[in-house]
C-alpha cells in the first residue's frame, strides 16, 4: 500500500469517538478519504457522512458488507470494546489495513486469535494510542530515549478526571450524536465493557507508562475501587505499581472520580534529574539546579496526528508507534492488575505478552 495513492477508509462505528477520527481523516484530504461508514444505527452513519464526507460515504449496516467494498483500503475501528476482536479479525481476513481504538481487546485469548489473523494476512495494524502524539510526551520520550536523565529510577503516569456523566447512562455527554444507542449505555454492561475504568480510560495511562519505561513490565501490584460512581458494575479508579525489567519502578493512577492539580500526566526521575508534564507543557530539572527548564507547545489535535502517522505507515512504510506487540503488552499489564486487585497479591507478568499473568511461588 506504500506510495502516493489516495487511501479509501471505512469507519466502523460512528459513535462519539468516531467524531474525533472524522476530524483527523479530514486533515489529510489529499492522502485519504472516508468512503464508507458502518453502524447499526443508519441515522448515526448518515450523520457522520453528512458531517465529514459531504454525505457521499457509502453506508452499511454491518461490518461484513463494508469489508467487501473495493473502495475501502483501510478500516478505522471505533466500536465498543467487545467488538474489537471480531472486527479486527474480519478486516485482516479481508486484506484491509487496520487502525483500532483502545483497548485492543478484552482478553489475552482474543489477542492470540487476533495475532493469528494479522500474521496470516500481513496487513498493517496500528493501535490508536493518540496521547503519544501530545507534544510534551513526545519530547519527554525523546529525552528519555537519549538518556538525558541517566539511569531511570521512577515513573508515574496519571490518567485522571472527574467524569460525572458516567454516573448515569441517561446523562448524555455528547448530545450532538445522531440517534442510536446512548454512548454510555454499553459501559454499564460488563459483557461489552470487558472490565472497568482501568481497561477503558486507564489504557491511556498504561501505554504512556510503558512507553516511558522503555522496558517490559515484570510485576504489578494493584488496588481498585468505586470511589464516586456507585452505580457502575466495575471500578471507577485504579492504582497500579509496576516493576520493570530494567529495575525502574512505575506507578499508574487512573480514575473517573477526581482530577489533579495542573492536570499533570506523567513524571520520570533518574540518575541526573527529573521531568514532569502533560498535554503541551514539559518541565525538566537536573539535580542541583534551582528551577526547572520549561517548554510549551501550541495545542495539537492528537487524533489528527495519529492518523497522519498511520498514513505514513501505509504510504511510506514507517513502523507504527504502537503495533500489535505494544497493544498486547498493555493488555497483559492490565489483566495482571485486575488479578492482583482481586487477590490482593503481586502478580508476575511473563515475557510473552500473550501469556497469562500469574502469582509467583
Amino acid at each position: 500500500m506504500t506510495g502516493t495513492d489516495r487511501i479509501g477508509v471505512g469507519i466502523i462505528g460512528a459513535g462519539g469517538i468516531a467524531m474525533q477520527h472524522g476530524m483527523g481523516w479530514n486533515a489529510y484530504g489529499d492522502r485519504a478519504a472516508v468512503t464508507a461508514v458502518a453502524d447499526i444505527s443508519r441515522p448515526r452513519a448518515q450523520a457522520f457522512s453528512d458531517r465529514f464526507c459531504s454525505g457521499a460515504a457509502t453506508l452499511y449496516d454491518d461490518i461484513a458488507a463494508l469489508l467487501q467494498d473495493p473502495d475501502v483500503d483501510a478500516v478505522d475501528i471505533c466500536l465498543p470494546h467487545h467488538l474489537h476482536t471480531p472486527a479486527i479479525v474480519a478486516a485482516a481476513q479481508a486484506g484491509k489495513a487496520i487502525l483500532s481504538e483502545k483497548p485492543m481487546c478484552t482478553s489475552l485469548e482474543d489477542a492470540a486469535t487476533m495475532k493469528g489473523a494479522l500474521d496470516a494476512s500481513g496487513v498493517p495494524f496500528m493501535m490508536a494510542h493518540n496521547q503519544l502524539f501530545q507534544p510534551a510526551i513526545r519530547e519527554a520520550l525523546r529525552l528519555l530515549g537519549d538518556g538525558a536523565l541517566g539511569t531511570l529510577f521512577y515513573l508515574r503516569s496519571m490518567e485522571v478526571g472527574q467524569q460525572r456523566a458516567i454516573s448515569s447512562p441517561r446523562a448524555n455527554p455528547n448530545p450532538d450524536l445522531a440517534p442510536g444507542e446512548h454512548p454510555m449505555a454499553w459501559r454499564f454492561d460488563p459483557a461489552r465493557m470487558g472490565g472497568g475504568e482501568v481497561l477503558d480510560t486507564g489504557w491511556h495511562g498504561a501505554y504512556r507508562l510503558l512507553a516511558m519505561a522503555g522496558s517490559r513490565p515484570v510485576e504489578v501490584t494493584a488496588m481498585m475501587g468505586r470511589l464516586m460512581h456507585q452505580g457502575l458494575p466495575s471500578e471507577d479508579s485504579g492504582s497500579l505499581t509496576v516493576r520493570f525489567e530494567n529495575g525502574a519502578i512505575g506507578d499508574l493512577l487512573t480514575t473517573w472520580a477526581f482530577g489533579l492539580v495542573e492536570n499533570r500526566q506523567f513524571e520520570a526521575a533518574g540518575e541526573f534529574g527529573a521531568l514532569t508534564g502533560g498535554f503541551n507543557e514539559l518541565l525538566v530539572q537536573l539535580h542541583g539546579y534551582p528551577a526547572p527548564a520549561r517548554a510549551t507547545w501550541p495545542d495539537v489535535h492528537t487524533f489528527s496526528a495519529e492518523i497522519g502517522h498511520f498514513l505514513d505507515v501505509l504510504q511510506k512504510g514507517v513502523a507504527p508507534i504502537a503495533g500489535f506487540a505494544e497493544g498486547a503488552r498493555v493488555l497483559q499489564l492490565i489483566k495482571g492488575a485486575y488479578r492482583s486487585a482481586a487477590e490482593g497479591r503481586t502478580v508476575t507478568l511473563p515475557e510473552d505478552p500473550l501469556a497469562a499473568p500469574f502469582v509467583a511461588g
